[in-house]
């Protein structure tokens, strides 16, 4: 059974070692678009990949989450207002997964780095989309 699939989301042997995050001579799972959740992610750590990314999570809905320890499944969760989880990592690859971030706005893009920038080795800032999501959704707010 592929690890990370049913079992807790603990790394082998207790916490990983903070080594630092580089991008050269890499493997990487790419942001995808509903397909980069944690069970995707740490499956393909799994395989050997070196970083792994969320999906592009947009800051409006990521501004509005509280962070929450989840002890039942060894995770942080960063849930919204709806009780829906809109991220959750853990501990296994937190040196190795980039937050993908949708935004418009830098100060709002602030407020997200903060909130999950303990749980993440990087953050990447995506402010030019062209995803017809993110071109409605700027021109609706007027950004």
């Amino acid at each position: 059974m592929p690890v990370g699939l049913n079992r807790k989301c603990s790394p082998p042997g207790g916490a990983m070692a903070s080594v630092g995050l580089s991008f050269r001579n890499i493997t990487a799972l790419a942001p995808m678009v509903r397909v980069g959740t944690l069970p995707m992610r740490l499956l393909a750590l799994d395989y050997g990949a070196d970083v792994v990314y969320s999906e592009e999570l947009i800051d409006i809905k990521m501004a509005k989450c509280h962070r929450v320890v989840n002890e039942v499944l060894d995770t942080v969760d960063f849930v919204a207002p709806d009780d829906r989880v809109m991220f959750r990592t853990c501990e296994r690859e937190k040196d190795r997964v980039v937050f993908q971030m949708g935004t418009a706005d830098p100060d709002r893009a602030l407020v997200v780095a903060r909130l999950v920038e303990q749980d993440v080795a990087a953050i990447d800032v995506n402010m030019g989309c062209p995803k017809e999501y993110s071109t409605k959704v700027s021109f609706l707010l007027g950004t």
